[in-house]
């Protein structure tokens, strides 16, 4: 008995120190597969891809390549918190449902951004799922009344 403890001991911790990201985060990676990409923690310098949403978005579509990793800016020209959230369908119903339990929840995952009134906020991404994706808020008094950015990623034309 003395063994198997010890041996999930050292799967625990072995499992803990591998997944531990190369800038000490904790156990988070620096970089989190997402369904619609991956999001990442250290970017670097990446090129800039600015929208703005003050009740809808500006511009209210985006065409991304595959591949691609920008710093996906989002200026919030709105009087009112939001909490952006990128994903596919079955990753922003899953937020949307905890945000209807838990209507005054503000808290980041690794593919949303809190967003008080007339700030702008950075999700840095790397586009490496192919598909059509939305960033909405998913707060829950806003998500059936504001249209979502549409996020077009594709293979490049060749």
């Amino acid at each position: 008995m003395a063994v198997l403890r010890r041996l999930a001991f050292i799967t625990l911790a072995t499992a803990l120190f591998a997944s531990q990201g190369s800038r000490g985060h904790g156990i988070l990676p620096d970089e989190i597969p997402m369904a619609a990409g991956t999001a990442l923690r250290t970017p670097g310098q990446l090129p800039v891809r600015a929208v703005a949403f003050s009740g809808q978005w500006q511009p209210s579509s985006l065409a991304v390549a595959l591949n691609h990793s920008l710093n996906l800016t989002i200026r919030n020209t709105s009087d009112d918190w939001h909490l952006f959230a990128l994903g596919d369908n079955t990753a922003l119903r899953d937020q949307n449902l905890i945000h209807r339990l838990m209507p005054d929840l503000r808290k980041d995952y690794p593919n949303t951004r809190l967003s008080e009134p007339g700030s702008s906020v950075v999700l840095p991404w790397r586009f490496d799922v192919s598909g059509m994706f939305e960033l909405r808020c998913v707060r829950a008094d806003h998500q059936d009344q504001e249209a979502p950015l549409v996020i077009l990623v594709d293979s490049p034309a060749r």
